[in-house]
């Protein structure tokens, strides 16, 4: 009973703790801006001159646990520090800072997380993290985002995948995702040129993989189906067995 009160009590002071950061963050923004913009998130991380990486490291990691506010971050990280340094300090920065939702799925539960996935059922992702296969697990979660960044944390929060594996699964897996965003906010400031058109190639090369990858399981699929029908003996049924 006292391990149940102090767990609610660390979830509520965490909760507070990030809804009151993130309020005085937006508060700080929101003086000066109306929108959030990719062109405004890149001015107000600018003001804060040789601090800037912290700063933008720190809206990161309190907006982590909001959905789709990453794919906004991580061009602006590409955009405020070129496309090299913005894609090491991104994944550095987004790794710390999947930590968050991470953290909150092992401490909130599986009937929590499972709401947010919308009726699809966790039996199989706690089959294929377990053991020897968390590593690949938690790296192709990264690198076929099927599921929006925000959801893979928390559901990543609720396999038994270890801090340290799930670190490095993530930094490894979010590279080529995280260099198309960087590289995309890096040549945004140079609209038309050659740079620019490869950027939003890439991005869209990278943003079809889970479809490619989807399309390909269904063919396997398909394919292992067609190949056990064909082995089954063509008038074979419940007939013949009675026979």
């Amino acid at each position: 009973m006292k391990a149940d009160r102090r767990r609610t009590l660390v979830n509520i002071v965490l909760l507070v703790v990030i809804v009151g950061a993130f309020a005085g963050l937006a508060w700080a923004y929101l003086v000066r801006y109306d929108r959030f913009t990719r062109d405004n998130v890149h001015a107000f991380v600018s003001s804060f001159g040789p601090w800037a990486p912290i700063a933008y490291g720190v809206i990161y990691v309190i907006s982590s646990p909001i959905p789709f506010l990453a794919p906004v971050l991580s061009p602006a990280g590409g955009l405020l520090f070129g496309a090299v340094r913005g894609t090491i300090y991104t994944m550095v920065i987004a790794t710390i800072s999947s930590f968050v939702p991470f953290t909150m799925a092992r401490r909130l539960g599986r009937d929590w997380v499972e709401k947010k996935l919308r009726g699809k059922r966790l039996d199989d992702i706690y089959q294929q993290s377990e053991g020897k296969k968390a590593f690949v697990f938690v790296m192709l979660l990264r690198l076929i985002p099927v599921l929006p960044w925000e959801v893979q944390n928390y559901v990543a929060g609720l396999t038994k995948v270890t801090p340290l594996t799930y670190a490095a699964g993530t930094i490894i897996g979010i590279i080529p995702g995280t260099f198309s965003l960087a590289f995309l906010g890096a040549a945004a400031t140079r609209p038309g040129s050659g740079e620019f058109y490869l950027a939003i190639a890439l991005k869209i090369v990278t943003g079809l993989l889970p479809a490619a990858v989807a399309l390909v399981r269904r063919q396997l699929s398909r394919g292992r189906e067609e190949t056990l029908q064909a082995t089954v003996p063509s008038g074979s049924g419940p007939s013949d067995a009675k026979d």
